[in-house]
């Protein structure tokens, strides 16, 4: 996301209507990849490894791996080249996944999902 953007809620309900949309059509949950934008910061003496299980840990803070934590993502991997030729990320990401606490095995969908609108009020940006 565009750093003038960042804090201010949007990433927030993009995340939450991926969610609405895994539960209405029950599905187990969802993988996706994800930026570690703060890691140049410390890319320098602390490995990648270790940054990232300092974010889970919670003794580090990401911009953005941090977050979806917080939103109940796990980390399942790094992505070597995720980004690439990205200053923040050094090209580094990480495979996360997300379990649907009302997944329910078995159950067929009858009806039609209609995702629900969202309108979005910007929070005041911090800068």
């Amino acid at each position: 996301m565009h750093p003038a953007y960042r804090g201010r809620g949007v990433g927030s309900k993009l995340m939450d209507a991926r969610f609405d949309i895994a539960r209405a059509l029950n599905l187990r949950g969802m993988v996706a990849g994800s930026a570690i934008i703060d890691y140049h910061q410390v890319a320098d003496h602390v490995p990648v490894e270790r940054y990232v299980q300092e974010v889970i840990d919670g003794q580090r803070f990401d911009t953005n791996l941090s977050k979806q934590l917080h939103k109940g993502f796990q980390v399942i991997d790094l992505i070597p080249g995720y980004l690439k030729d990205d200053p923040w990320t050094l090209g580094w990401g990480v495979i996360i996944l997300w379990h649907n606490p009302d997944y329910q095995s078995g159950l067929e969908l009858t009806r039609q999902v209609t995702p629900r609108r969202y309108n979005v009020k910007l929070k005041p940006n911090a800068a």
